[in-house]
């Protein structure tokens, strides 16, 4: 059908449509519907996020209020925002559950979730951090046997952290767990043996209790070896036998280890003189803000040894074990005014 404008007439509602306009009712274009993925979720139909079945896509679908783009670098800002809540608060349910459940078995007597319900306390985890109440749930599990918990209790009765400091109660914890092979109680108590707090002191006890740590993998323990058998403190001087301490410590992670290993090897003490693995070690020590590590590293940049010489490298690692409180890098940076 044909009107006097020459323009057309929709057929099915007679509408004049004119020569270039279509009926809003009858001809307008049907909205596409939504590509679907093999897990049934929607997809984005502007950036092709998979959407899945629950959730918003982070850059499109993001509410509007307060951005121009709802898919321009404030909503993405935004949407990271609203993810990182989100994820918070799912941590913080997951976390009420666990305490939740460890609660249910440690009011039970399961002596493990009262131990966990301890720690849970000790740090703050899903709960307000209380460490009187953490004190309350180790010692139940303690009295039941539990070694990490006779080793945790120990560890906080020794310092007085939350409790009145006891030293004799803290070894005999101590000193229960360590029975039970728990290393860091073994490690521990090997102190209190070395310095005489809470016991006499006795060389023989605290190497061995120490010793038994270190084959247990303790770093600490590997550590404090390695310084006793480098100086011959308790025990004869042997340099090859701290190398092998504070290698162990050092592939630990082990700051301190990693910076005596490498003065070794700097200097040839007990192992074969290696600037090279020296300043490796420099390096790994350095990056956990380990002064005199620092120090050292600008030293091996600055003399070209085991690194490419550069004396802006040298001046920045002393700059750093300046601040953290390396006197002989102060000192240095004084005398060349820098």
């Amino acid at each position: 059908m044909v009107n006097n404008d020459n323009g057309r007439t929709c057929p099915k509602c007679g509408m004049n449509l004119g020569q270039k306009h279509l009926c809003p009712v009858c001809d307008r274009t049907e909205p596409e519907p939504e590509p679907e993925q093999p897990r049934g979720g929607r997809v984005c139909p502007k950036c092709g996020m998979n959407l899945g079945q629950k959730h918003l896509c982070p850059n499109c679908d993001v509410p509007e209020s307060g951005h121009e783009d709802s898919c321009g670098t404030g909503a993405y800002s935004a949407s990271v925002e609203a993810v990182n809540s989100c994820l918070a608060r799912l941590e913080d349910q997951e976390n009420a559950d666990r305490i939740q459940t460890y609660r249910l078995a440690a009011e039970q007597g399961n002596a493990a979730a009262q131990y966990n319900l301890g720690t849970c306390y000790y740090n703050g985890t899903g709960v307000v951090k209380d460490v009187p109440e953490a004190v309350r749930w180790f010692r139940m599990a303690a009295e039941r046997g539990d070694a990490k918990a006779q080793s945790a209790l120990g560890r906080i009765i020794f310092l007085g952290e939350g409790v009145e400091r006891n030293k004799s109660e803290a070894i005999n914890w101590l000193r229960m767990a360590a029975e039970q092979g728990r290393a860091a109680a073994q490690y521990l108590l090997g102190m209190c043996y070395f310095k005489g707090e809470g016991v006499e002191r006795a060389f023989s006890e605290a190497f061995r209790w120490l010793r038994m740590a270190a084959e247990q993998g303790d770093a600490d323990a590997q550590e404090f070896l390695g310084k006793c058998c480098y100086s011959g403190t308790g025990v004869a001087k042997d340099f090859s036998e701290a190398v092998k301490w504070w290698r162990m410590a050092a592939e630990q992670g082990n700051a301190d280890a990693q910076y005596y290993l490498g003065v070794c090897l700097y200097k040839g003490d007990g192992v074969n003189k290696d600037v090279s693995e020296a300043a490796r070690w420099f390096r790994s020590a350095s990056a956990q803000n380990m002064p005199d590590a620092q120090y050292l590293l600008g030293v091996c940049y600055f003399r070209g040894e085991g690194v490419g010489k550069d004396n802006s490298e040298a001046v920045k690692w002393w700059r750093m074990a300046a601040e953290h409180g390396n006197a002989d890098a102060q000192s240095l940076l004084d005398r060349l005014q820098l």
